[in-house]
């Protein structure tokens, strides 16, 4: 299923290019037989070296690819997935989404971008996490987006909240787990290989030895180091942890790995599910701290350097802890000779916000606006 495209690349590597189909179709053509598409995103994203440019980041072989410049929209880790899951619910004659996230969930920004740009409906819950200034800021431009705001609180009375908003929406109503880690959202990553090794074999960038990126329902991570043991490659995918132990550790991951490997494997036989057991990947919760959304003290050092990077603020959700991660990396000796690729999946583009966005926040979450903030 296509439609009008925000997107565009294919293997000139050139942004003005469009795309056909995501390079997973030509690899997998199985899927292309049954799976939505929908372009949204402006690819292949590039693939900076970082090295010696930044003394924090030591003598160490390190590039970024660059996800957070995925759509001047919004960008993030969201984009490539919901090319799959948006283009899946526009196909089910969908019209209003309903997602539950964090007072700072970039999932629900990015839902409610996209949903705005395709004339859908959105109604998100918000559960509590710590409010820092990116929190504030989440909530304000979720609402200048038109996202309708519930708020949920502790997550059981998030989860209660999401079921009200189903039945509320009725047959129209598409749900959003949080974290969109469904293995067909995970074919976004999985298509994200294919554009890395077109980007290797053209020379862009050397092979990574090692993968970095934050991770909590853990779908990114899933769909590359599966995709790398796809390709033969021994890249070995490094989680730094965000969320609890009891939500993100090794069971949870490698169900999410094996399930997604099994969706794949079921619609093309060109991908056989033990390849869940060749994928290689481990977590680190080197800067989790207090858990999900709590600033540790390496993670609010994180933002200064996410910013001195990207050139956008940092946050100490998602991208502080994976500088945190990436610097604890960087002094471990057994990857100091090797090449590091830190996936950014923080947007660097951020919505502009309403003149009445605070007016706009619901009464149930105004509180957001006055809390003090933690980072």
């Amino acid at each position: 299923m296509q439609g009008p495209s925000f997107a565009t690349a294919d293997d000139g590597f050139s942004p003005r290019h469009p795309r056909a189909q995501p390079r997973l179709f030509d690899a997998l053509p199985g899927l292309a037989a049954e799976v939505p598409w929908r372009p949204l995103a402006h690819l292949p994203t590039p693939v900076e070296p970082l090295s010696g440019r930044f003394a924090f980041l030591g003598p160490g072989q390190v590039a970024i690819k660059r996800d957070d410049l995925i759509s001047p929209r919004y960008g993030g880790n969201k984009v490539r997935r919901y090319e799959f899951v948006l283009a899946d619910i526009l196909a089910r004659s969908k019209r209003h989404i309903v997602t539950a996230g964090g007072l700072a969930s970039t999932q629900v920004t990015a839902t409610a971008s996209f949903a705005e740009a395709l004339g859908l409906g959105l109604t998100a819950v918000l559960f509590d996490q710590p409010v820092t200034r990116f929190a504030r800021e989440a909530v304000l431009a979720d609402v200048s987006l038109g996202a309708e705001l519930v708020y949920g609180g502790s997550y059981l009375n998030t989860a209660l909240e999401t079921a009200r908003a189903l039945r509320r929406v009725g047959p129209q109503g598409a749900l959003i787990l949080p974290g969109a880690a469904t293995p067909r959202a995970n074919l976004g990553y999985l298509d994200a290989v294919f554009e890395l090794e077109a980007q290797v074999r053209a020379g862009h960038c050397a092979r990574p030895d090692v993968v970095l990126l934050p991770t909590g329902s853990s779908g990114t991570l899933a769909a590359l180091s599966l995709g790398f043991a796809f390709l033969g490659w021994p890249t070995e995918v490094v989680g730094v942890t965000i969320a609890s132990p009891w939500v993100c550790n090794r069971l949870t991951v490698g169900r999410v790995v094996r399930e997604t490997a099994r969706w794949i494997a079921a619609r093309d036989k060109r991908f056989h599910p033990s390849l869940a057991h060749a994928a290689r990947w481990r977590l680190d919760g080197v800067a989790l701290g207090r858990g999900y959304g709590h600033p540790s003290p390496e993670a609010v050092a994180g933002i200064a350097r996410v910013q001195q990077i990207t050139g956008a603020p940092g946050e100490v959700t998602y991208s502080g802890k994976a500088l945190a991660g990436l610097s604890a990396l960087l002094r471990d000796p057994r990857y100091q000779q090797q090449n590091i690729l830190w996936w950014n999946t923080l947007s660097t583009p951020r919505p502009a916000l309403a003149p009445d966005a605070e007016a706009r926040v619901p009464r149930a979450l105004r509180w957001v606006l006055a809390a003090p903030l933690v980072a």
